[in-house]
């Protein structure tokens, strides 16, 4: 008996521990199910606000649509109405006068005006490009250098080429200067002195005279000299002067012995006055023409 009873205890112990392990395990299931459950209803409970919310909007909204549907059906009644007639002008209305010009061939005039405007400047230009080139062959033919690359400036700048065809060879080797000139002739002059002395006695004492006239030349600077020692203190002179075209002109006067004597001297001064004198006559037309194409241009410019 006591040992029935002791089983049964046993047994209700065994059965309430079972019951009391087991509710832990429910409410570990539950709390998931029941937060699933809350988060559930709050989603729902958003969804139902946010319809509640986006109502007003619509209503909101309802009024421009209407407004909206007013202007066009406006607009339609508009686009239906028959389109305004033109206007026509009245019958008394006179056009507007055409322009009447005073000159009927005045743009004929002003064309011409720049054709001849376009022309003198280009002549202009080429005659101030000639007298720029004329220029530096003038300047550099002073000296006893060559003088070939200016000549060749000039000669783009003529039509007619044959004033310089003389220079042509001078320019490869250049000619002496004035200045060197006068500084060679005193030793020429005594050679021409001594040549005008010498007589043509081949006697022996005519050689004798000779030989001593050519070892010593004495000339007379007193103003007193006559014959050839005074055509050559001329001569001598003019070259001081300058003037080299007064000295040829003197020594060209001289006895034919003394003209031979100074043949090599009297080649160079020939052509050192030639090309003295073509170079100022080529400068001396290339500005002539600037000065021309220069009128023509200002001229042209003033006048219609």
């Amino acid at each position: 008996m006591t040992d029935d009873l002791t089983l049964g205890a046993s047994t209700v112990t065994d059965t309430e521990k079972t019951k009391w392990a087991r509710g832990p395990l429910i409410i570990a299931f539950a709390f998931p199910i029941v937060f699933v459950v809350l988060a559930l209803l709050a989603l729902g409970y958003g969804l139902y606000k946010s319809k509640e919310t986006a109502a007003p909007v619509a209503v909101a909204e309802s009024p421009k649509d209407a407004e909206i549907a007013r202007l066009t059906a406006e607009l339609n009644a508009l686009k239906s109405q028959p389109a305004p007639l033109p206007v026509e002008a009245p019958a008394t209305a006179t056009p507007a006068p055409a322009p009447v010009y005073g000159d009927p061939n005045l743009a004929a005039r002003l064309t011409e005006r720049m054709d001849r405007l376009e022309a003198n400047q280009r002549l202009l230009v080429q005659a101030a490009a000639s007298a720029t080139a004329a220029a530096g062959l003038q300047q550099a033919a002073k000296g006893s250098q060559p003088f070939l690359s200016e000549l060749a400036d000039v000669e783009k700048s003529l039509t007619d080429t044959s004033l310089i065809a003389p220079l042509r060879p001078l320019a490869q080797k250049g000619v002496p200067s004035e200045v060197s000139l006068a500084i060679e002739f005193p030793a020429y002059a005594a050679r021409a002195q001594t040549a005008a002395k010498s007589t043509a006695d081949d006697s022996f004492l005519g050689r004798i005279g000779n030989a001593l006239n050519g070892l010593i030349s004495v000339r007379r600077v007193d103003g007193t000299a006559k014959g050839t020692d005074n055509l050559l203190l001329q001569a001598q002179g003019r070259l001081d002067e300058g003037d080299l075209a007064g000295a040829l002109a003197v020594l060209a006067t001289l006895p034919k012995p003394a003209q031979d004597a100074l043949a090599p001297w009297l080649t160079k001064a020939r052509n050192r006055l030639l090309v003295d004198t073509t170079t100022r006559r080529i400068t001396v037309d290339a500005l002539s023409r600037l000065s021309q194409a220069n009128y023509s241009t200002v001229n042209t410019g003033t006048a219609l």
